[in-house]
């Protein structure tokens, strides 16, 4: 398991070799220690392309990142994969479940074995929740997908069923080979989509997803005692700062409040005697136009008038982020979104041509951000490297995930790790610069901040 003095061990060897500047240092739950970018294990695992993805995984280490995360539900897309639906490919072909984790797991062995790293100076996340497909509904299951323009997928589902999670809380660590330092529920607010579609009211809701989420947190709880999780737990999922919920709406109904998670984590502590609970992390999406998680969405929702990161700093919880360079497309401007006709992302990523969004979004950030420095980039970075900069320099962030399916995209990973944070005012102007400038391209923001 990873341990205080393991980080520390790890990040001291980073620094002296210059991989990291000290800034890039971040901590991560009561006395773990991370760089501020992670290798996120997304499209990762199984098919003819593993042997690439290992070579990624070894590469980020050597990098100075000690943070990986993957999950029960990820795995690489194959060369017939839709792009839209993870576990899913045009065919119908049935990719494995976990093999993400199957992977990490095996090259973390292996760098260790070779001498390259220790376990206690790595920190392992992986999510539960999502049924492996094909496999039949547990109790409780919700349609993943439901009310998208594609209608529900009868054989993909969502669940918190305790026994469910029981379940795949061991095979992870069967899978990874030792026991994940955090597990975490994946998108636990599926529940909450489900319900939306069935028009029960908000409050109600509400209240059932609450309900839910203190018994899910009563067996990792229990996961935690007996071994099978080492650190603690959290949640990954779109909080009510975030603009956009897991089905692309505005966010609101579907929306996670993590004031009410913590005081669910809490009562299932207390239930099982405990003087405190051991939820530790929350993961959101943040990037240049997300950025609900920083500048808050007074207009629309009160309660999130902050954004998440600064709740999670008052609650003693500490913010994961992902998505720094895939944006959901702005309403209006961008085609595309989930399950939906065009585009799934806007990538904030160089390209031959670029597109005009994303030539605007790199000159609004060269701009906000400055040019006399890599703390202030140069006007010729390349926009993923602005968009990194940015998320991983954000208040209150412990660690921003990275996807990496080859060693070529961890050469910006690298040059902002060894590059000073931006300061808080230059991070406060960039994303509110951005959300200006895309208003002035009409975006449909109603509903969003």
């Amino acid at each position: 398991m990873a341990t205080a003095k393991g980080t520390q061990r790890f990040l001291e060897r980073a620094l002296a070799k210059g991989l990291l500047h000290p800034g890039n240092v971040r901590p991560l739950g009561p006395d773990l220690h991370v760089a501020s970018i992670g290798f996120g294990g997304y499209r990762v695992g199984g098919g003819e392309l593993e042997p690439r993805h290992a070579s990624a995984i070894k590469a980020a280490l050597r990098t100075g990142m000690n943070l990986l995360d993957t999950s029960t539900h990820y795995s690489a897309p194959s060369r017939l994969d839709d792009g839209r639906t993870p576990g899913r490919t045009l065919k119908g072909d049935v990719k494995p479940h976990g093999a993400s984790e199957c992977l990490i797991g095996r090259v973390i062995h292996e760098a260790c074995e070779e001498g390259e790293t220790q376990r206690d100076e790595l920190v392992v996340v992986t999510k539960i929740g999502h049924v492996a497909r094909g496999e039949p509904a547990p109790p409780g299951a919700v349609a993943v997908g439901a009310g998208s323009l594609e209608g529900p997928a009868a054989d993909d589902w969502h669940s918190l069923d305790p026994d469910f999670l029981k379940s795949e809380a061991h095979g992870s660590k069967e899978r990874l080979g030792f026991a994940p330092d955090f597990m975490l529920l994946h998108n636990p607010e599926y529940l909450l989509t489900a319900r939306l579609l069935q028009r029960v009211p908000i409050a109600d809701a509400w209240d059932e997803m609450y309900e839910t989420l203190e018994r899910a947190f009563g067996v990792l709880e229990d996961l935690c005692d007996e071994g099978t999780v080492a650190s603690g737990y959290g949640v990954s999922g779109n909080f009510l700062s975030c603009m956009f919920s897991t089905t692309g709406r505005s966010n609101v109904f579907e929306a996670l409040a993590l004031d009410r998670v913590l005081d669910a984590a809490s009562a299932a502590a207390k239930a099982k005697g405990k003087p405190r609970h051991r939820f530790q992390i929350a993961q959101m999406p943040l990037n240049a136009f997300e950025n609900g998680a920083v500048l808050g969405r007074r207009e629309i929702v009160p309660e999130a008038a902050e954004g998440d990161c600064s709740l999670a700093a008052k609650l003693g919880v500490s913010v994961v982020t992902n998505r720094p360079i895939n944006a959901l497309p702005m309403p209006g401007v961008s085609s595309g979104d989930w399950g939906r006709n065009g585009a799934s992302h806007l990538k904030l990523r160089e390209a031959q041509p670029m597109g005009s969004t994303e030539s605007l979004v790199k000159k609004v950030l060269v701009g906000a951000l400055g040019s006399s420095s890599l703390q202030s980039p140069s006007r010729n970075a390349p926009l993923q490297q602005l968009a990194l900069q940015l998320a991983a320099s954000s208040p209150s962030v412990s660690c921003s995930l990275v996807g990496a399916s080859s060693e070529r995209y961890l050469e910006d990973v690298a040059a902002v790790l060894r590059a000073e944070p931006l300061l808080f005012d230059q991070v406060l102007r960039a994303y509110g610069t951005v959300r200006a400038a895309a208003e002035e391209l009409g975006c449909e923001h109603r509903g969003l901040w």
